[in-house]
């Protein structure tokens, strides 16, 4: 798979992740006006946001072709996810 059609679909994920932050009344928001990635990585972008008092914190990369998405909250940390497992922790 290309990388153009990784990064299309890890921006996918993360615009998912960001609907979810907005569904749930999210504050804070931190990371939305960051480019989607730099130089380095092929695709790099971390959003997070609070939805009550719980902190919600998920870093989307792309490096060398391979996805990678890392996930925190209060209770669960989980990294080097793929696209596919962490829309299964969306929904």
């Amino acid at each position: 798979m290309g990388i153009k059609k990784i990064a299309r679909r890890m921006n996918k994920a993360k615009n998912a992740f960001v609907n979810w932050l907005k569904e749930n009344n999210a504050d804070n928001v931190d990371g939305l006006k960051d480019k989607p990635s730099d130089e380095e990585w092929n695709y790099y972008m971390m959003i997070s946001g609070f939805v009550n008092d719980n902190l919600y914190t998920v870093t989307f990369m792309v490096w060398n072709g391979e996805e990678s998405i890392d996930y925190s909250d209060e209770e669960n940390r989980y990294t080097k996810m793929s696209i596919d497992e962490f829309m299964q922790l969306l929904n």
